[in-house]
């Protein structure tokens, strides 16, 4: 699909999905203005992965090593996945989210160990795509034995199907999850009202600043003590930087290995 046909498909959706073609150009606004604003930065450097998991799990039993080896076969199955998606184009039916657009190895393998090391009973995540992140956290806790994920994603362009969403995620593994279709402000706070507290948060969702401080603030109340708030992309805008500056809070910043500087923040609720 070429600049011209991506135009009008995306004319012919908003003119049958009028509301969705609203939240559309809403949504391309929002990111031309956070695009201007200068990205403010924690006064930390980032941390590798392994400094992260020290950090977080100084007793911890399992070296990273363990983590490589349980998570290699699900390694390989997202590998094989993406590369039967080489040959097909975004954006298509087929291919409606870039193959780099899901997160990081290293992202993959934090939230996993997370999961595995803290073995938490409710998981909220919001944006699922092919279903990467998801892969990780649902291995933990099929591993577990325990826990549930509740994710929420929405059909947002015409070339997205809801056949796609979580579709690399494996049937074993689905047993521990709760697909929930629409956007996170119609749906985040009705999950977690219905809920009541969660051990874990993680945004991956719409990337501007407007809804990821709505999705900070809706949940935070609802995460537990010790609990994680979790976000992807916390360089793409202010927001997160934002929400730990309102709350006095202190994350942990994951450094990124796919060299494209979105970064990942961590923080404990205390």
């Amino acid at each position: 699909m070429n600049k011209l046909e991506r135009y009008f498909s995306l004319l012919k959706f908003s003119i049958i999905n009028p509301k969705a073609g609203v939240e559309i150009m809403k949504t391309e606004k929002q990111v031309r203005k956070d695009s201007k604003n200068e990205i403010l930065e924690f006064g930390t450097n980032s941390k590798k992965l392994e400094e992260i998991i020290n950090e977080l799990f100084p007793k911890i039993e399992f070296s990273m090593k363990d983590f490589y080896e349980k998570t290699e076969s699900l390694r390989n199955h997202i590998n094989l996945f993406y590369k039967k998606l080489n040959d097909e184009k975004f954006p298509s039916k087929e291919k409606p989210y870039p193959t780099d657009y899901s997160v990081p190895i290293n992202s993959g393998l934090l939230l996993y160990i997370i999961c595995k090391v803290v073995n938490p009973k409710k998981i909220v995540e919001t944006g699922v795509a092919y279903g990467h992140s998801s892969c990780f956290i649902l291995e933990a806790l099929s591993e577990n034995n325990s826990g549930k994920l509740f994710s929420i994603d929405s059909i947002f362009r015409p070339w997205e199907t809801k056949e796609k969403i979580g579709s690399m995620i494996p049937n074993k593994l689905k047993i521990n999850w709760e697909m929930n279709f629409g956007t996170s402000k119609n749906n985040l706070k009705k999950l977690l009202d219905r809920e009541k507290e969660i051990d874990i948060f993680i945004h991956d969702s719409l990337h501007t600043y407007d809804n990821m401080i709505f999705e900070f603030e809706t949940v935070w109340k609802y995460i537990k003590k010790n609990g994680f708030l979790i976000s992807d992309d916390i360089s793409g805008n202010n927001a997160f930087y934002d929400f730990c500056k309102k709350n006095n809070l202190k994350p942990l910043i994951l450094k990124q290995d796919n060299g494209k500087g979105l970064e990942m923040g961590i923080i404990i609720k205390k």
